[in-house]
């Protein structure tokens, strides 16, 4: 964030000023992102998904004719607008090389572009061009999902994000203020046990509307809430996790501590359309951001094929990203044009699963169950798989956490794993991150080889 203010040397003046100066910093930025993202064309995009001004077999037509007029390696492409869905799925697939080796035969480069990149869990980066249109379309769909929650654009909000916001020496000072979009950011990567009270009472000072950000960090804040009997202490309208797969106990905790709905996002940053959260746990899809093809690989289990109408600059088109989806249905195939999506759960990453040791998959829904009923007892924990029948899981647990809660935790992780499975577990401060700020709740290096 900060780097693209001046240049590579404002990461070395902003480190060696003063705190109120890197709030003015921050501040300074945020100013020019707010100019730049909340334009005239952001207010149009705004208006048109509030009044619903949305024809799907116009859109996607549009859409068709911008990839054989713009795109050249859609230049060949036939379209049948009498039939439109017919010829779309008449496009190749995607696949990542195909953006990364051939983006600017993928890109129509017109309008004010950027790059916008993505570093993936693998590590694996991907940068796509966006345009002004496409950079106000994304912000004012978030923004309508968020209006939808009763919460309007410009509330008073914190944001617990994976940004470089602090020096190493930060003398547990995480935030900083973003004055002109009414926001105080986190660093979340220097969240611990020993500043998170800090953290708290800074928060319950500045009493944000709404909160968004790593879900792990959010339920530290939560975990400590409740550890302390503190229970909504002000007005949360809600709560809007992203980046990290949100599993169903660390939900419950935000909603009981905040007092507020929890209202997953998932929306890719390689310019994916958007699945946001229902306040009855289930997911609805924008279909006014694109097409969603859902090909099934277990049962209720499906993988999903993207296709994005906010990324016109380089088009996203039939991209299998990698991330699967729980769906009520037995259908081999399913797509969000022609069929109603009964989206239940996102599991993430097609590696985020690990293996047992009878080659039953435990996705990380499955996983997490392992911690019903003693969630208050461990504040995180992650897994790795290093081979078919090797794990290491990595624990953070409170004062509390006895060898009752020892022995029911490693029993459930068993019966998931398999008896001849070779469990080591490890007691730690905290769970490192990745080198983008999330929390990898799973590692399955067996999966992510294949």
């Amino acid at each position: 964030m900060l780097k693209g203010l001046v240049g590579a040397s404002t990461h070395t003046i902003y480190y060696k000023s003063p705190i109120f100066m890197q709030h003015a910093f921050t501040s300074a930025y945020g100013y020019k992102l707010k100019r730049e993202r909340y334009s005239h064309l952001y207010r149009r995009a705004l208006q048109r998904y509030v009044k619903g001004d949305f024809d799907r077999e116009a859109m996607l037509t549009h859409f068709m004719n911008h990839l054989k007029r713009n795109i050249s390696v859609y230049a060949d492409i036939e379209i049948d607008e009498d039939d439109i869905f017919s010829s779309f799925l008449k496009l190749p697939m995607t696949a990542k090389a195909d953006l990364r080796y051939a983006l600017d035969a993928r890109s129509c480069k017109q309008g004010q572009l950027r790059f916008s990149g993505t570093s993936g869990t693998t590590g694996e980066s991907l940068a796509v061009y966006d345009s002004e249109y496409d950079r106000a379309d994304r912000m004012a769909y978030l923004d309508y999902i968020k209006l939808k929650n009763g919460v309007p654009p410009f509330s008073r909000r914190a944001s617990f994000t994976g940004q470089d916001l602090t020096p190493p020496r930060h003398r547990d000072i995480i935030w900083r203020y973003n004055i002109p979009m009414n926001q105080v950011l986190y660093a979340a990567n220097h969240l611990t046990s020993r500043n998170i009270g800090n953290v708290y009472a800074h928060l319950a000072r500045y009493k944000p509307v709404e909160l968004d950000g790593f879900p792990s960090a959010i339920h530290m804040v939560a975990k400590y809430m409740l550890a302390n009997n503190i229970i909504h202490p002000w007005e949360v309208k809600a709560v809007f996790p992203t980046a990290e797969i949100l599993l169903p106990h660390v939900r419950a905790d935000i909603e009981r501590a905040f007092g507020a709905p929890v209202i997953d996002q998932y929306a890719s940053g390689e310019g994916a359309p958007f699945i946001y959260g229902r306040r009855d746990g289930g997911y609805t899809i924008g279909h006014e951001t694109g097409i969603f093809e859902f090909h099934k690989v277990g049962r209720h289990l499906y993988e999903m094929v993207v296709t994005s109408f906010i990324n016109y600059a380089t088009p996203i088109v039939r991209y299998k990203i990698g991330d699967q989806v729980e769906i009520d249905s037995d259908a081999d195939y399913l797509n969000s044009y022609t069929d109603e999506v009964d989206l239940r759960k996102i599991f993430g990453r097609e590696s985020d699963y690990l293996i047992g040791s009878n080659s039953n998959r435990v996705t990380s829904v499955g996983i997490a169950r392992a911690v019903e009923g003693i969630e208050d007892k461990i504040i995180a924990f992650q897994f790795i798989q290093e081979d078919l029948k090797r794990f290491i899981v990595n624990l953070v647990v409170e004062a509390d956490y006895d060898e009752k809660s020892d022995r029911l935790f490693k029993r459930r992780v068993v019966r998931r794993l398999g008896l001849d499975s070779d469990i080591e577990y490890r007691y730690v401060e905290s769970i490192p991150r990745e080198k983008n700020g999330k929390i990898r709740f799973i590692k399955n290096t067996v999966a992510d080889a294949g």
